[in-house]
């Protein structure tokens, strides 16, 4: 192979890597100029979207890791200086119980994921979506809640503002 050859296919090979990234959904629902925000509600969304792509760390609490309920604290007390208690379990007894139709961005949803009643939590934000720390994917996401994990998986919702 020649030298000019072979930089060409070294180039390419950056260029495609660099577009080959992992794609994380971004809500569009909610995307306001820095400075418009006005209901806790949506700073709430907008600090729960800032944290997409932070890793996951089981007891995480910070933006260099979070677990899912380290994360809505974070989102809460960063957004609004509400500070929530540390584990889902005691964040489920937190606020005001909701029905699903009824919920609005920045209630809180929860989930057993398994057998045993394992608790997970993450921030509804419209359209369906909600915003979490899950351990399985690696890093804060946005997902569907109807999906059929997540929808044989929900306990409720919960409006703490």
């Amino acid at each position: 192979m020649k030298w000019g050859s072979f930089c060409s296919l070294v180039l390419s090979l950056v260029i495609l890597t660099g577009c080959g990234g992992r794609y994380t959904e971004r809500p569009t629902e909610f995307r306001p100029e820095q400075g418009s925000l006005s209901s806790p509600q949506e700073k709430i969304v907008h600090a729960a979207r800032d944290l997409i792509g932070v890793p996951y760390r089981f007891g995480g609490t910070t933006p260099e890791g979070f677990d899912c309920s380290g994360y809505v604290a974070y989102v809460y007390k960063q957004a609004i200086g509400k500070s929530l208690p540390r584990r889902t379990a005691d964040q489920i007894k937190f606020g005001k119980a909701i029905s699903s139709s009824k919920m609005g961005p920045g209630d809180l949803l929860y989930f057993w994921i398994h057998e045993e009643k394992i608790f997970h939590v993450g921030i509804y934000i419209g359209g369906d979506r909600f915003i979490h720390a899950p351990s399985s994917q690696g890093e804060v996401s946005v997902q569907r809640l109807h999906t059929p994990y997540w929808s044989e998986r929900y306990r409720g919702a919960r409006r703490v503002i």
